[in-house]
């Protein structure tokens, strides 16, 4: 069996705990320009509707997901693979862990994403998720729009859009 194929049959999904965080900080800090702090993950560990799932091999984290249920949506707020851990389907797997267990509890995942991570683009695109909305000078160092996708849950994503914006008009 391929090295790929046999690490691929390995990976475990588990909930993030505060003894993954520094571990998590690692991967946090060599993916994003503006990473999140120690206390950032804190919070999201201990805030009422709070997400945070890792993805491992043994005891070596891949990656992570960490995200909030806010009404009927699940906003996926961070989510980063290791680096030489990238395009071997570790991130699609975990984005698919989390998509089952937000079915039953959420209309719709939201996220943004840099509009030149077309990693990213590209596997929230084959998961379901589309486009919805661009967000000017969204991030910082350096200054890029974000793309706002939206992966619909039930139904379609006209219908959760038509429903959001009901409910935001005060309609619904």
């Amino acid at each position: 069996m391929p090295p790929a194929v046999e690490m691929m049959k390995d990976l475990g999904f588990t909930d993030m705990v505060a003894d993954d965080i520094a571990e998590v900080l690692e991967i946090e800090s060599v993916s994003f320009s503006n990473p999140w702090r120690d206390q950032d993950f804190h919070y999201a560990l201990n805030r009422d509707g709070g997400v945070a799932r890792i993805c491992r091999v043994q005891d070596v984290v891949l990656g992570y997901a960490v995200g909030f249920r806010t009404g009927s949506e699940f906003h996926l707020a961070d989510f980063a693979v290791r680096p030489e851990c990238q395009r071997r389907g570790h991130g699609a797997a975990l984005l698919q862990i989390l998509i089952a267990e937000t079915e039953s509890t959420s209309e719709a995942i939201t996220l943004e994403v840099r509009r030149s991570n077309q990693v990213a683009v590209r596997m929230y695109t084959r998961a379901g998720f589309q486009t919805v909305a661009i967000r000017q000078d969204y991030y910082s160092h350096p200054r890029e729009d974000a793309l706002v996708m939206v992966k619909a849950l039930s139904g379609k994503l006209s219908e959760w859009v038509a429903r959001a914006l009901s409910r935001a008009s005060g309609m619904g």
